[in-house]
């Protein structure tokens, strides 16, 4: 009885304060349509500048100018979708490329020499002799110009063993793991995002925890022979809702922008309800700490970015190994269950996983659930719900 009575009190108190919870509700949302705005739903064009300086030859009887035909290749490029890999732009002063390269306005320069249909010619005539070479300019720190490179090369190795007639001493056939089409930027993006919602339960659990310390209801609260359970457990129901209803809203804003999976939904719900509820287990840590709302705006912004960066929600960390469990390797921020749940999101929505290949995820997520909550339960019992 008085654990519903709670429940009611403390729902009630959420839709009066309206503004906070909006505010974690439409957080993942913005950020989806954001991601969206800056990524699209296609895969990346590459800025490729070529400086051409290559003169056609007779070969066969026949016009040879092979770096027009290469110039042709890299433009047609594409992915599977139809979209161009490369944005060329044909340039001719060297200096100024560099400029853009060094500037990052272009990922990467090529130079075909003046005497490369020559050198081909020569080449396939005596069927011996070396392959002429091409110039390559680039930031081997930008990981754009890595991935340019990597494909501009693969289409100069297809097309030189095309026109020579000379096989690759090594062809890759290439076997998708994910579903049935190719991932873009934006679609690695939403299981981070969908985490990032389920994140903002940390401001709406913490709050209504302290404000009853805040507002000096706690020692009502315990006089009315409320238990901590009871009181937590009233808590922890409305938040595992408010959490449960930002990740339904970011998941459609995510269908919204094109988003796709064939994913279980279901077992989607299921991990992000019991992330929802590792949160609210943070939050009790959180609130344990301080005494006001206003601490919870300034202090608790902490623990949230600490969340948001070590869980993968903004940009890959590097992956420091602590150990490892049948197979498993267990990183230093798996110790937050944010960062397993991004890992589990991603193989629900992306790679259609089920059950059994989320086993670990779920129980890494469910043993540091429990860990936070008996920490959680027993500082906040310490620090606000002793009689004093």
């Amino acid at each position: 009885m008085r654990f519903t009575a709670y429940l009611q009190k403390t729902f009630k108190e959420n839709l009066r304060e309206w503004k906070i919870t909006i505010l974690a509700l439409l957080f993942g949302p913005f950020f989806v349509y954001m991601m969206y705005a800056y990524f699209g739903t296609t895969n990346p064009s590459y800025t490729l500048l070529v400086m051409n300086q290559d003169r056609a030859v007779t070969f066969s009887g026949s016009r040879l100018n092979a770096g027009d035909n290469l110039l042709a290749e890299w433009k047609k490029a594409a992915y599977p979708d139809g979209k161009r890999i490369f944005k060329v732009q044909e340039i001719t002063d060297l200096e100024t490329a560099k400029k853009e390269l060094k500037s990052r306005d272009a990922d990467l320069l090529l130079i075909v020499p003046s005497d490369f249909s020559d050198r081909l010619r020569s080449f396939m005539e005596k069927k011996a002799g070396a392959v002429p070479s091409l110039i390559n300019y680039g930031d081997p720190g930008h990981t754009r110009y890595l991935a340019a490179a990597s494909f501009a090369d693969y289409i100069s190795f297809s097309f030189i063993s095309a026109l020579t007639r000379v096989d690759l001493p090594l062809n890759v056939d290439f076997q998708p793991i994910s579903r049935g089409h190719s991932l873009n930027e934006f679609d690695l993006y939403v299981p981070a995002l969908l985490v990032l919602a389920i994140i903002m339960v940390l401001f709406t659990a913490a709050a209504s925890l302290i404000k009853e310390v805040d507002k000096g209801t706690m020692a009502r609260l315990m006089l009315s022979k409320l238990t901590t359970l009871e009181f937590i457990g009233a808590i922890s129901v409305n938040q595992m809702l408010i959490g449960l209803a930002a990740l339904g809203l970011t998941f459609l804003a995510a269908l919204h922008v094109g988003y796709a999976t064939s994913g279980s939904v279901f077992l989607f719900l299921c991990v992000g309800l019991l992330s929802s509820l590792s949160v609210i287990a943070i939050s009790l840590l959180v609130a344990a700490i301080i005494k006001t709302i206003f601490e919870l705006l300034t202090v608790g912004v902490f623990p949230f970015f600490i969340l948001m960066f070590f869980s993968d929600c903004m940009f890959p960390l590097p992956r420091i190994a602590l150990f490892s469990l049948a197979g498993h390797p267990f990183y230093a921020n798996d110790i937050l269950p944010t960062a397993l749940t991004v890992k589990a999101f991603n193989k629900i929505l992306n790679f259609n996983a089920g059950f059994n290949d989320l086993i670990f995820e779920l129980s890494g997520i469910l043993i540091l659930t429990a860990i936070y909550f008996l920490l959680g339960i027993w500082f906040f019992r310490y620090r606000h719900m002793r009689v004093r």
